[in-house]
């Protein structure tokens, strides 16, 4: 039987990846699946994984002995990147890569993010996974690696919930630039479908939605769908960074978050990333990369606003 490990499986992405991967194994494919807390993963999706002849383990990029015993002659092994940011997750990263050389991984595949390949001024957002792929390609090992544009998803998930403390405004600074906004769950699918084999080795795909759109028109779609009233106002860096800062949010992920007063839920150097991505035109290229590696067609904005409903801003 030939072994393919995914890691991060209590998360969206992973949990979305593994049960892909479970529709599409052959008899002669084991899947694996780990967590570093396997109790966060829902005992009913535990033993559904368990009855289709997956394996579910305790896994932590911390924990190299662990890592290479599990990682054993794998034919793939697929990680997905943590939320740290700096020195930590890169650390964590360069843990699984030297595991899976030391365990015999024919391959590895890995979630990177759009911007990876640019050889400077790197926003803040792909510069861990530039370091990553790095060493991906230094280790020696085979690889197929999806490099995601920014999810779509995360606009009504981490941004909408500011609007109202905003009065009613998004606080912008892409500059209205057309971006290919990438629905999460096909994401998750690219990564289920990468880890069984689909795609060709040692190759990086861009992964993007069908279709650009400017953050005015998402903005618009999404009032017009829930019926919330607001406006788009364009900031630039420098104002977002003065306005959340008064607020108390976070510079990064080492910030004291107990100073934020505000419901804003990314860190500043994230959500100023998330417009400068955009901004500059990084993400101002779809492809139909979804289709060729799934065979299912990409979602669209609307099919994303559509399938967040119930967490629709809603004026106060």
């Amino acid at each position: 039987m030939r072994k393919y490990v995914l890691t991060g499986v209590d998360g969206y992405l992973g949990s979305v990846a593994a049960d892909f991967a479970l529709t599409i194994k052959k008899p002669n494919q084991k899947l694996v699946f780990t967590s570093y807390d396997p109790e966060k993963i829902p005992a009913e999706t535990r033993k559904r994984y368990v009855d289709a002849g997956a394996e579910v383990k305790h896994l932590s990029y911390d924990n190299v002995d662990e890592m290479v015993a599990i990682f054993k002659d794998a034919e793939a092994v697929s990680f997905i990147s943590t939320w740290l940011i700096g020195e930590g997750r890169r650390r964590q990263h360069g843990n699984v890569i030297n595991s899976a050389v030391e365990a015999g991984v024919k391959r590895i595949c890995y979630t990177s993010f759009v911007g990876a390949d640019l050889e400077k001024d790197l926003p803040v957002l792909p510069q861990d996974h530039k370091y990553t792929e790095q060493l991906i390609f230094k280790s020696g090992l085979t690889y197929t690696i999806q490099r995601d544009y920014l999810y779509a998803d995360n606009i009504i998930n981490y941004l909408a919930p500011s609007w109202n403390y905003c009065g009613a405004k998004w606080l912008n600074n892409s500059g209205n630039v057309p971006a290919a906004y990438v629905c999460r769950k096909d994401c998750g699918r690219v990564l289920g479908a990468l880890l069984m084999g689909k795609g060709e080795p040692n190759t990086i795909y861009a992964i993007t939605g069908p279709k650009l759109v400017t953050d005015q028109e998402y903005f618009d779609k999404i009032c017009a769908a829930s019926g919330y009233k607001g406006e788009l106002v364009p900031y630039t860096d420098e104002q977002l960074y003065e306005y959340w800062g008064k607020q108390g949010c976070p510079r990064d992920v080492e910030d004291d978050a107990n100073k934020n007063k505000s419901p804003m839920k990314l860190v500043m150097d994230d959500l100023v990333s998330t417009g400068e991505v955009v901004r500059r035109g990084l993400m101002s290229e779809a492809n139909d990369n979804i289709k060729k590696l799934t065979g299912r067609e990409p979602s669209t904005i609307d099919d994303v606003i559509k399938a967040l409903k119930d967490v629709w801003p809603k004026n106060e």
